[in-house]
């Protein structure tokens, strides 16, 4: 078993090194439609599914795999993993300089040069699934694969959208928001059929993530319209990007802007995200990417030779990230504040007992009752004392206070009081007052980023390869 997905199980063939099988799990809802969908696509293989030296560009269905004499599956062709990771790995600038422990180490020395190729060597691979019926759908990061020679493979190809030789067409219901086109932001993907201009939005996003720094287009940017910041598939709808001609979402000061790209490319990120929100035809297609990607002349920074630009450009946006990095820094340091200390809390005291002292001062708030009751009291008071004065200095029974505020018959010889006895009523808090309150009480206040039949039926594109571009022989960094 290579690995379990939630659709199958994908197994090794024992005799066959260069494909794989995928078993689709018994209990799959709609297995039956699964079933016909990789049957229809493995009688149309696109041509330059897999290139003429054995790489994989696409992981399509090739033959249908039985068991018992019913269909269980299908059989792809095998990819090498050793050395692939998820486009996002290489886009991601934290990712790419960071690579987990256990994942290839390649991307940590890709340059802006590797990027540029490996969204070159992407279009090759869009534009061979729109070479025939389909319509990539799910177009999102986790489905791409680049190699150490930043070369491309989609993979989960039969999920994608797909439209047999009979006509019959089975739809790709899944999508990530951040890669839908906003033309399907509020269609039932269930039921609704993609165009492949769907795909050439998305295509345009992981261009614009790739070559500018990891930057969504529609997530990370300085929002200067009204209220809050709107989510991706507004902006998307709107035309609004980051960096885009009258867009309201600037450039954010830690990415790139779009003008030191070669104007070629800007036009193309104008024509999929500005003109494209209101017309998806008006979209730049895979092999216009492809070819305009080509024609981009690297060369270094005049003052970081590591730093990789265009040629033509006098800005290295790489040298400004830098500097606005360092001055936030310095800025932080030299404004750093200490935090504000408050009693520490936890520390709770117990309520303070009643006295006959203390008491009129709890209760003073009291009705014309309340005072009637704190008088009798203190008359009270004053009559036990002068009884026990009395008791003490003139003759008669042999009775005494005591400290237990009781009477209590002790010796016909009577002990001298001493000084610091004192008589200590119970005193009750009258009904209707509040308990005396030992507690804190605070209140913490905190604030908290695809319809209808396409591309060109059994068209047989030029055939292409994709660049192959060993690591090894640059390794400088880029940012």
């Amino acid at each position: 078993m290579l690995a379990k997905a939630g659709e199958g199980t994908i197994y090794r063939l024992a005799d066959r090194a260069d494909i794989a099988a995928k078993v689709f799990h018994r209990d799959l809802v709609g297995l039956h439609e699964k079933l016909a969908k990789v049957t229809a696509m493995a009688g149309t293989v696109p041509e330059g599914a897999v290139q003429t030296d054995g790489f994989v560009v696409l992981a399509w269905p090739q033959k249908v795999l039985h068991s018992g004499g019913a269909p269980v599956g299908f059989v792809m062709p095998r990819i090498n993993t050793a050395q692939a990771v998820e486009i996002h790995s290489l886009s991601n600038p934290s990712n790419r300089a960071n690579p987990l422990p256990t994942a290839p180490q390649w991307p940590a020395e890709a340059t802006w040069a590797h990027l540029v190729t490996a969204a070159a060597n992407l279009c090759l691979a869009v534009d061979v699934v729109h070479h025939v019926d389909a319509v990539i759908g799910d177009f999102q990061e986790r489905n791409i694969l680049v190699s150490n020679t930043v070369r491309v493979t989609l993979v989960d190809c039969d999920s994608m959208q797909f439209t047999g030789p009979d006509g019959r067409q089975y739809l790709s219901p899944l999508g990530r928001p951040e890669f839908t086109a906003p033309e399907l932001a509020k269609v039932d993907l269930r039921h609704t059929a993609r165009d492949k201009t769907s795909d050439l939005f998305a295509l345009g996003l992981h261009i614009h993530l790739l070559i500018m720094a990891g930057n969504h287009p529609f997530l990370r940017g300085i929002w200067t319209g009204a209220g809050d910041q709107p989510d991706a598939l507004t902006l998307a709808h709107q035309g609004n990007w980051a960096g885009g001609p009258g867009s309201l979402l600037l450039t954010h000061p830690l990415a790139p802007p779009a003008n030191f790209l070669p104007n070629e490319i800007q036009e193309l990120f104008t024509r999929a995200f500005t003109l494209g929100a209101r017309d998806p035809g008006a979209r730049p297609t895979a092999d216009e990417w492809r070819q305009a990607l080509s024609r981009i002349q690297i060369i270094s920074c005049a003052r970081q030779p590591r730093h990789q630009i265009p040629a033509g450009t006098d800005i290295c946006p790489w040298c400004d990230i830098e500097a606005a990095r360092n001055a936030r820094k310095t800025a932080g340091r030299s404004a750093r504040l200490e935090q504000t200390i408050m009693p520490a809390l936890g520390q709770q005291l117990s309520p303070p007992m009643a006295t006959a002292a203390s008491a009129p001062a709890s209760v003073s708030s009291g009705g014309s009752s309340n005072r009637l009751l704190l008088w009798g009291l203190l008359v009270l008071l004053v009559v036990v004392g002068v009884t026990a004065v009395l008791s003490n200095v003139l003759p008669g029974d042999n009775q005494t206070a005591t400290p237990s505020h009781g009477v209590t018959t002790t010796s016909r010889h009577p002990p001298i009081p001493k000084g610091d006895w004192r008589t200590t009523p119970i005193v009750e808090f009258p009904s209707g007052l509040p308990a005396p309150r030992q507690l804190w009480k605070m209140t913490i206040a905190g604030t908290c980023d695809e319809g209808g039949s396409c591309g060109l039926n059994n068209a047989t594109p030029p055939i292409r390869r994709q660049i192959d571009w060993s690591l090894p022989t640059c390794r400088t960094d880029t940012r």
